[in-house]
């Protein structure tokens, strides 16, 4: 027997097949495979291995998944519960170039339970309520469990469908989805995600344990989050790079003084404006006492197209934007104007330093490159420059790259906080009680 009728027998065992109603609500599970497993069909019917164990602990039993009809991919980051246990966000997210519906209105939910025989049962948390949240044009989603005590540990099957289909795509739906008889998965476009947030391995958020409940947290404590804490990790060792840069300066400076050629020596070149005075104060991660970094650039000009401002005093969720936009002006406008500036021109007034002999010759235009004799002053010319170079590169990244993606963070907020809807009419949630 193959598994597609293998699979067939066990929906008609199971009572899942067309006849019966519960299946208009969604199947949980796909076809079965050797040893006990179950493998994830194409519109995200999970995989578990029943047992105590992983009911204890698995929250989430598929992390991607695929429309039926449309064929849309998707991905569900995660199930996330408040420390009382009785609200759930499951929440997913689409490719931005995916065509979803941003209307909330235009999806609705179904909850079933299943047991440790991977037979349907009912969902044995009392007074589940369902809300459906689109988060702004981010192409995340989310459906909202609330119930009236904390959720058992029972893995249940949410099968989501949206009712608009703003997408078409030739092929059938999932093989899978024919296989277990789940004809509601091809009258209507849905996907199905296996749960258990009722188990240890879900993740605490502030954004559940607020009186009620707030989209742009919630997609600040789930996204952004973690992009934030990427971006200033990477802020850091962009301070510690310039700090090393201009720690080679300050050496080879000094070098200037003490290489000579017959006497000869290079006289300190005049430092580009852009980079004069230039300080990278405080400490590393590694050398704080309390592990926190305090590095901060201390300078008196700002690259075209760039900013400077402590980042480390706010978020992306109280907003880096209202301190630094202008009265009078919008955010919108602001970063406009910040792309208008143009570019760094550090590089070329690097580039264009004068390097003069201590008789009043230049380095560069007087005498070959090739020339044997100069050549320790030329290693000192071009470690000095080479220097200057690398702080300048850095500089500019660190005020006009890394500084406007924390913006971009700000900026992804504020379209949460305007665009989102939600969908908690009574219908929307049909819970198998």
């Amino acid at each position: 027997m193959g598994i597609k009728d293998k699979a067939l027998a066990i929906g008609r065992r199971f009572k899942l097949d067309s006849h019966h109603a519960i299946e208009r609500f969604g199947v949980f599970f796909g076809i079965f495979a050797v040893l006990g497993l179950v493998v994830v069909s194409g519109s995200g019917a999970a995989a578990f291995k029943a047992g105590s164990d992983a009911l204890s602990h698995t929250a989430l039993y598929n992390t991607e998944f695929t429309s039926s009809k449309t064929q849309l991919k998707g991905t569900v980051d995660g199930v996330y519960t408040n420390h009382s246990g009785n609200k759930a966000l499951v929440m997913m997210h689409f490719p931005a170039s995916a065509a979803i519906s941003y209307n909330a209105a235009d999806y609705q939910a179904f909850l079933l339970g299943t047991n440790d025989k991977l037979q349907t049962e009912k969902v044995s948390t009392s007074g589940i309520r369902g809300t459906f949240h689109v988060f702004g044009s981010t192409g995340y989603v989310g459906v909202l469990l609330d119930a009236d005590r904390p959720f058992d540990r029972q893995v249940l099957n949410l099968t989501i469908r949206a009712n608009a289909e703003l997408t078409y795509d030739e092929r059938q739906q999932s093989k899978d989805d024919q296989a277990v008889g789940d004809s509601s998965f091809k009258k209507y476009d849905q996907w199905r995600v296996i749960i258990n947030p009722g188990a240890s391995g879900t993740t605490n958020i502030p954004a559940l344990d607020a009186a009620s409940f707030d989209p742009a947290r919630a997609y600040y404590d789930v996204v952004l989050k973690a992009q934030e804490q990427q971006t200033r990790d990477k802020l850091d060792q962009k301070l510690l790079a310039m700090r090393t840069s201009l720690k080679q300066i300050e050496s080879y400076t000094s070098d200037l003084a003490t290489t000579k050629v017959d006497g000869l020596f290079l006289r300190p070149p005049a430092v580009p404006t852009s980079l004069a005075g230039d300080q990278v104060t405080g400490a590393s991660t590694a050398e704080a006492k309390d592990g926190k970094a305090t590095l901060e650039l201390k300078t008196g000009h700002v690259v075209p197209g760039g900013l400077d401002f402590n980042w480390r005093a706010g978020n992306a969720y109280d907003g880096y934007l209202d301190t630094l936009v202008p009265a009078g002006k919008g955010y919108v406008e602001f970063l406009a104007d910040k792309r208008a500036e143009g570019s760094d021109s550090t590089s070329q007034q690097v580039s264009d330093m004068k390097w003069v002999l201590s008789d009043g010759t230049d380095l560069k235009k007087d005498y070959r490159s090739s020339d044997a004799t100069m050549r320790p002053l030329t290693n000192v010319m071009n470690n000095l420059s080479q220097a200057y170079q690398d702080y300048g590169k850095a500089k500019s990244e660190y005020q006009s790259g890394l500084l406007l993606e924390l913006l971009g963070l700000d900026v992804k907020l504020r379209d949460v906080q305007s665009n989102s809807t939600a969908n908690s009419a009574g219908n929307f949630l049909t819970v198998y009680h």
